[in-house]
């Protein structure tokens, strides 16, 4: 009986001995740990800090490049709106020019028009005198007469035409030079000077003693 109770006393012992060195190990254990653990930490500190440089590096290298784009995008927006001004400058310019265009045309197309009413006018009178020289109830003295009735009236072409008609049925007529001086007035009324001019000189060729001359004579000094 006394073996036992020994022997029981003796396990216990020993159990308490073993767990006592088992929470020793368990003890020395955990601390070893921190400290290893504690050590890597201090460890990687540089590392951070290494990574950190680099990060903050990378953003000032992307900084810089986003402002080179946008100084970049700057001057092509600039760019762009100076093209856009000049083209907008060209586009008025040439419709400054086409409206030019226009006013020359239009003002051209009116003095054609105008022209081509004068010739009509011209055709009409040229048919009218050649509907009287060929009439056989006509003569050189009722030409003569309806040539100085447009004369006064001051309807110059056809004092022309009818002076002309005048002349050419009398050559030697005694109304020759005054026909052809008249015709000269005619075409002065009318600002053509040279086909003027050819007629008083006519007429002071041909007929210098006469009144006709001496008035084609003070015309052609007003003409010079």
């Amino acid at each position: 009986m006394n073996y036992l109770i020994v022997a029981f006393l003796t396990t216990t012992f020993l159990t308490g001995c073993l767990k006592t060195r088992n929470e020793v190990r368990d003890t020395e254990f955990r601390q070893v740990s921190q400290q290893q653990v504690a050590n890597m930490q201090k460890s990687n500190v540089p590392d951070n800090s290494g990574r950190f440089s680099d990060m903050e590096e990378q953003m000032r290298n992307l900084n810089g490049r986003l402002e080179v784009l946008e100084n970049r995008t700057e001057r092509m927006s600039v760019g762009a709106e100076g093209l856009l001004k000049s083209s907008q400058q060209q586009s008025q310019d040439t419709s400054q020019k086409l409206a030019v265009y226009q006013e020359a045309m239009a003002k051209l197309e009116r003095e054609m028009q105008a022209l081509n009413a004068e010739m009509q006018n011209l055709k009409a009178q040229q048919a009218a005198y050649d509907a009287v020289k060929s009439s056989s109830g006509s003569s050189s003295k009722d030409s003569f007469e309806v040539a100085e009735n447009h004369f006064d009236k001051k309807e110059w072409k056809p004092a022309i035409l009818n002076f002309q008609k005048y002349r050419d049925a009398n050559p030697k007529g005694s109304k020759f030079a005054e026909a052809t001086y008249k015709i000269g007035v005619s075409f002065q009324e009318l600002g053509m000077k040279e086909e003027a001019k050819t007629f008083f000189d006519e007429v002071v060729s041909k007929a210098p003693k006469t009144d006709s001359a001496r008035r084609a004579k003070i015309r052609l000094k007003n003409l010079k």
